[in-house]
């Protein structure tokens, strides 16, 4: 109590200076109201335009702007509130002793940024300038707040260079006396109703009457509140009103500006049946009275006059005419008020006035409560893409639905998220956002209580969550290579719960494509073995690159652990495969070893001619190894390929031609005689060098048979029978034994 005596001594020792001319470095007064935002879209934004608005307006020495910090210190004593309806502005204008009040608004959509802004001239109680700008994007504020203030400080100089006071406050006695004193008349009793004075610590008032405007006025009586019943009037009688306050030293402010009145019948005072508190709004449903009044005229209208205690200083916040209220068919008549802060309670009377403006007394107060706001969200981080929020809710049978905003910033973005439908039996709500959610990301919520008009409440206090990071890297991933058309791949298993499997990627490239090979499920494993590429075997001495990563119950992958390994590679082509030709019957063939130390064989592929048609026809340890029973003459093609212990085979050998040794050619020129009882046989000498012999064979019907053997190209058979033809064929045969083919057959006759 005592620092707000001590603020509102302070404001009101200013706006004295200010009045009677103490202050001279400017010529209007005037203070800014927050700029209010439309849509959550601006939510922070109205703060933004009025700092830079007033910012702007500073710049002109013609102009004197009310501290912000004394205005919120005057509006918390008086329960009043900064918003743009005129006759608030008017009334907190007129108390401050102000020539104008700037108001506005803040609308955003998309990246346009609408301002609204009015100027309220305090004197004439109107709007006398109006203007829109828009900003699109807040980069652009500034400058088109600048642009806003320019036009604002062009029309009040406008106003001050044509020699025309903007409004004239009276002096001393509007800032150091009680405020907005009003008489009311009724039947055979007049009501006197004030404002306390800001800033001056009241013990009570002083309530004088005249019966003239000037004069003279005695002391009716004392209040200790800001309201006096005269009941000691005459009818048709006009009395004359003004009021001082006085405090506890008795030091005595000024006198009110004169009021008078005059009595007359009444409307009786209506009866508040209820009220009904919701979001920001609180209505009230009423009934005409249904005692019999004494006045006559027609009933005009209601006032609605609100305090924040039972007995505490009702000030008329509304006057609704009759023919704009239509009643229910029960006769009952309501009333909504809104824009009102979260969870307040404010007490309500209403008056009834007639077509001559009498005015009832005030009913008896009825209290209503807004909704209040949700108080705190608790939230649980390190959740896996998820974030669990809950709160405890509010108690009223009109309370509808509780809406969830998100954003990735604390300042603003804030988004609905969800509308969850409020429950007649549970106080206590969570909910679990799990919709588009990163991994180790902050983000903000706020919830609102919506009632049944679809009104929602201030945001709560704005909650922080962060969502868990993505499961560990796997440790210790390596691949083994050397393995026969596979790779074995081994890890360590992760001791993290949030683990539910492992996710192995590959590729032919280190920094390549890669591709899934295998999902595997269970936290536990810690192996695999890469065997196949669908029904295809690894590729022999092929090095195959891998990743691995761990995920979670929403298949969000941990950093990739990275692992290659290599086949085990075929065995080298053997080399230096060579041979020996011209051998009898056979073909020595001999290569190099491998230099693999586990070479189990070589296979010995054959051909002849120009076929590639290979065929295997041995196997070896080693070399040499020589090749048997091969026809003569012959030319045979050789490739080898070497096999390990794996099985694995090389790529083949060059290829290498060899030919045996061939026969030597059949004698020619066979011819004989009969000649002194023999069968004398000569022919031509082959030319082969190794010739060992001939032999000399008797053609018979079913082959020959042979006769003799001869080193010379002659032969003298004595065993032809005279008389008889015998028939002769010769073959040569060399060193290696090999014989040729027959000659042409010859016949010597013995006759």
């Amino acid at each position: 109590m005592l620092k707000k005596t001590i603020l509102g001594a302070i404001l009101l020792f200013l706006i004295i200076l200010a009045q009677t001319g103490m202050i001279h470095a400017s010529e209007y007064k005037l203070s800014v109201f927050n700029f209010g935002a439309v849509n959550f879209e601006a939510s922070g934004l109205g703060t933004s335009v009025t700092n830079a608005l007033i910012g702007t307006l500073k710049t002109n020495s013609s102009l004197s702007i009310f501290d912000r910090k004394d205005l919120e210190t005057f509006l918390n004593l008086n329960d009043l509130q900064q918003n743009d309806q005129i006759d608030n502005v008017v009334n907190i204008g007129s108390r401050l002793g102000l020539d104008f009040i700037v108001v506005g608004s803040v609308a955003k959509r998309g990246s346009a940024i609408n301002i609204k802004c009015s100027l309220i001239q305090i004197d004439k109680k109107k709007e006398v300038y109006t203007t829109r700008v828009t900003a699109f994007g807040e980069s652009a504020l500034t400058t088109e707040v600048g642009k806003l203030g320019s036009s604002l400080i062009a029309v009040l100089t406008k106003n001050s260079s044509s020699g025309e006071r903007a409004s004239d406050t009276g002096g001393e006695t509007a800032a150091g006396s009680p405020g907005n004193c009003q008489s009311i008349p009724g039947n055979k009793k007049i009501i006197i109703r004030w404002q306390s004075i800001p800033g001056f610590a009241a013990a009570g008032y002083e309530v004088y009457r005249g019966l003239n405007q000037n004069g003279p006025f005695a002391m009716l009586g004392q209040a200790d509140r800001t309201e006096y019943h005269d009941q000691n009037v005459e009818n048709n009688i006009d009395y004359y009103y003004k009021v001082r306050a006085y405090d506890k030293l008795s030091r005595l402010s000024g006198f009110t500006p004169v009021v008078s009145a005059r009595t007359d019948f009444a409307p009786n005072a209506p009866i508040i049946l209820r009220t009904e508190g919701r979001s920001k709004s609180i209505l009230i449903v009423w009934t005409p009275s249904p005692s019999k009044s004494q006045d006559t005229s027609q009933l005009a209208g209601y006032k609605i006059y609100r305090a924040d205690q039972e007995d505490g200083q009702y000030q008329e916040v509304n006057k609704l005419l009759i023919n704009d209220l239509a009643a229910n068919s029960d006769g009952k008549i309501h009333y909504r008020s809104t824009a009102l802060p979260d969870g307040h309670t404010y007490f309500y009377r209403l008056a009834a006035f007639n077509e001559k403006g009498i005015e009832s007394e005030l009913c008896y107060p009825v209290k209503g409560t807004t909704f209040p706001g949700i108080a705190s969200v608790n939230s649980v981080s390190d959740l896996i893409r998820e974030v669990k929020l809950s709160w405890t809710g509010i108690q009223s049978p009109f309370l509808a639905a509780y809406n969830i905003y998100r954003s990735p910033k604390s300042d603003g973005g804030f988004i609905k998220i969800k509308k969850i439908n409020a429950s007649d039996s549970n106080n206590q709500y969570e909910y679990s956002d799990v919709e588009g959610l990163g991994d180790k990301i902050p983000y903000y919520y706020y919830v609102t209580a919506e009632d049944d008009l679809g009104v929602e409440t201030s945001p709560s206090p704005v909650k922080v969550a962060v969502t868990r990071d993505i499961p560990p890297q796997p440790e210790k991933f390596a691949a083994r290579s050397a393995l026969v058309k596979k790779v074995e791949l081994t890890w360590q298993a992760a001791k993290q719960e949030e683990v539910e499997g492992y996710l192995i990627y590959w590729s032919l490239e280190k920094d390549g494509q890669y591709t899934l090979l295998k999902k595997i499920s269970g936290r536990e494993n810690n192996s695999f073995m890469d065997d196949s590429r669908g029904f295809d075997q690894l590729a022999d001495g092929r090095t195959y690159y891998y990743r691995l990563t761990a995920y979670n119950k929403v298949n969000a992958e941990s950093k990739q652990a990275q692992a290659f390994a290599t086949t085990k590679p075929r065995p080298q082509k053997p080399g230096g495969l060579k041979g020996t030709s011209s051998r009898v019957k056979e073909a020595p063939l001999e290569w190099q070893a491998n230099p693999e130390k586990d070479i189990s064989l070589y296979y010995i592929y054959r051909t002849t001619g120009d076929s590639d048609s290979f065929s295997n026809i041995a196997q070896a340890n080693m070399s040499p190894h020589t090749d048997k029973n091969l026809k003569d003459g012959a030319t045979y093609r050789y490739r080898i390929q070497a096999k390990d212990n794996d099985g694995l085979l090389s790529d083949f050998s060059d290829t290498i031609s060899l030919t045996t040794k061939p026969k030597p050619k059949s004698p020619e020129n066979l011819q004989g005689k009969y000649e002194a009882g023999k069968a004398e046989l000569s022919w031509s000498a082959n030319k082969e060098a190794d010739i060992s012999h001939y032999v000399v064979y008797e053609k018979v019907f079913m082959g020959a048979e042979k006769i003799a053997e001869t080193k010379t190209a002659h032969y003298s058979d004595g065993s032809i029978v005279k008389g008889k033809n015998k028939n002769y064929v010769v073959s040569a045969v060399d060193k290696d034994g090999l014989e040729s083919d027959v000659s042409t057959e010859f016949t010597v006759s013995a006759k």
